[in-house]
């Protein structure tokens, strides 16, 4: 753990947490200030066995069940809170594009609508006009399986079909039943936009405790237009939690 002193100089700073058995990639990053980066294994050791875990803490587990310890690095450090948001977000940016699917971020930092994205595709995202609603709509974030589908093949976003932008948010999910079926739909949301509509058949239970799966899709329950919106000025949008209600 850093002491007083350390603190002081360090500021806010962005950190890796690394796997002894991969060490030149982190399978973590983040930004913090004080020891927030000791914060990850110490939140681990606390969940009990009947805890559901992130697969950050899957990864910790399995690192400390091995007999290991985890790596932990400070990346930059003297930073203000906004250059912190910003190096962490264009770290998690950079690994994702060479080695999509490696980290355990749920999300992808704090730099919502940013990306490595094609000169085109930025021209769009630049260009988008924010999404105004006053109906109940379910917001899904899908930036890891996005990832996957744009750097798997070295795809642009306007290349990816439908079904395949409904594999990927359909589930599993720890989401209210009752509260998503009051949506009006659900959009499939990654970089900061819209990519896709659904209206879902169903949420069913799945193999994982606590989770669930939208069966089937019926249309977009005439929100196309939502699609391309910008959802940056969700300030929560930013946070671990993929899911997010709007009004329901």
């Amino acid at each position: 753990m850093f002491g007083q002193k350390a603190i002081e100089v360090l500021g806010y700073y962005v950190y890796g947490l690394f796997d002894p058995a991969d060490p030149a990639w982190p399978f973590y990053l983040g930004k913090g200030r004080g020891n927030r980066v000791f914060h990850h294994v110490a939140g681990t050791e606390k969940l009990g066995p009947d805890d559901l875990m992130s697969l950050k803490h899957d990864r910790i587990a399995k690192i400390k069940k091995s007999g290991a310890d985890v790596i932990h690095k400070v990346i930059r450090f003297g930073l203000s809170e906004t250059e912190a948001l910003k190096v962490e977000a264009s770290l998690i940016d950079l690994v994702n594009h060479i080695k999509p699917g490696h980290l355990t971020n749920i999300v992808s930092g704090h730099g919502v609508a940013e990306s490595i994205l094609a000169t085109a595709d930025l021209e769009f995202a630049l260009n988008a006009t924010e999404l105004e609603s006053e109906e109940p709509l379910l917001l899904i974030k899908i930036e890891r399986k996005w990832g996957e589908l744009l750097d798997g093949k070295n795809r642009s976003p306007s290349s990816i079909t439908r079904p395949e932008i409904f594999d990927a948010v359909k589930g599993d999910w720890v989401v209210s039943v009752p509260r998503a079926k009051s949506a009006k739909c659900v959009l499939a949301v990654a970089r900061g936009l819209v990519r896709g509509v659904f209206v879902p058949a169903d949420w069913v239970e799945t193999n994982a405790e606590n989770r669930k799966r939208m069966t089937g899709e019926l249309g977009d329950g005439g929100h196309g237009d939502f699609v391309g919106k910008s959802v940056a000025h969700l300030a929560s949008m930013g946070s671990q939690n993929p899911i997010r209600y709007l009004r329901c």
